[in-house]
Order: C-alpha cells, then structure tokens, then sequence
C-alpha cells in the first residue's frame, strides 16, 4: 500500500462547529463502507488478522476527498495472538463491545461492534454517549435499539442536517444490513 504523505487529513467530526453539515448522506454512507472496507482488510487479508481495539469516529481520517482511513493501532492486537490474560481491558467507552467489556472476549465482532456504533454516529449526528443529568448518561446503541424494532421510525430519527436529502431506499438497506 503506497501513502501519498503530501494529502492532508482531517478527523470525522460530526459534532463540531458545523455540526456535520458538510457531511452529505452520500458522504457519510461513502465514509461508513470505507470505514467498513478497512476493517475487512485487518479481519480479512491480513494474517495473522488485525484486531483494531479502537475504532471510533475520531479514529476515522478523511481526505479532502472525504476518503476514510482509519488510523491509531496503538491498542491493536493480532487476532492470532489473543489471549484474554494477557490483554488488558482497552477501548472507548461507548465504543467497546458488551462481551469484550463484560467478560473480557475480544474478537474481530469486537471491532464490528465499534463500527456499529460508527455507523449510529453518521446516521442519527449524535454522540457515542450523551449525558443525560449530572450522574447519568445513555449509550448511542441503548438509546436507538427501541427506535430500530420499527423500521417506519428510523427516517425520524436520522440526523436532521440530512433527513431531507437522504434516500430512503438506501437507509433501509443500512437499517437491513
């Protein structure tokens, strides 16, 4: 793989000062496959596999193109390796699937559950986790799980910067997939 050092890359930031506005359906869907795509390879083509451990939306580079990469391996591990005594608890909270964090079993469905949750984020604008009161706070993925029983929902609850300009045929294959 050949990295082109001149291109400049910036954070997937759905919350900042444009509140994702620059992010288009379009763009946010080409972001999610590329996301997508990358794990696939650490999953798939590299052996032993690559378990990431962090994949988040602040670990998601975008080119001037909106091209993602993702980025941060300081926590990956090789899937080959994993032994869950030797591993210790790692991740973002939000971000890290309820089996690694209950039990301690990381997998790659580890990192499928992270882009889970990516893919919330691009959908619905909002954060992994969103305080409620001063000694409270909800998950994305606890917050949408009631929403998504309902397919006829999901339009309201997609991100208002892009309700009008999605195309519903494919928000209900996302929902699908």
């Amino acid at each position: 793989m050949k990295i082109n050092y001149s291109t400049s890359f910036h954070f997937l930031d759905l919350i900042g000062p444009s509140r994702g506005s620059v992010l288009t359906w379009h763009r946010r869907i080409k972001i999610a496959l590329d996301a997508a795509r990358g794990i696939e390879y650490l999953h798939e083509q590299c052996h032993p596999p690559v378990i990431h451990r962090d994949l988040k939306s602040s670990n998601i580079l975008l080119d001037s193109n909106f091209n993602a990469k993702l980025s941060d391996f300081g926590l990956a591990v090789l899937g080959g390796a994993q032994n869950k005594n030797n591993i210790k608890l790692s991740g973002t909270l939000g971000y890290v699937a309820p089996e690694y964090m209950l039990d301690g079993k990381l997998s790659d469905k580890s990192d499928v559950y992270a882009f889970g949750v990516v893919l919330l984020e691009l959908l619905l604008g909002r954060r992994p986790v969103e305080k409620e009161a001063p000694t409270e706070c909800q998950s994305i993925v606890t917050w949408a799980m009631p929403q998504l029983t309902d397919r006829s929902k999901l339009p309201n609850i997609v991100d208002p910067v892009i309700q009008n300009t999605m195309d519903l045929k494919h928000l209900y294959q996302v929902y699908h997939t």
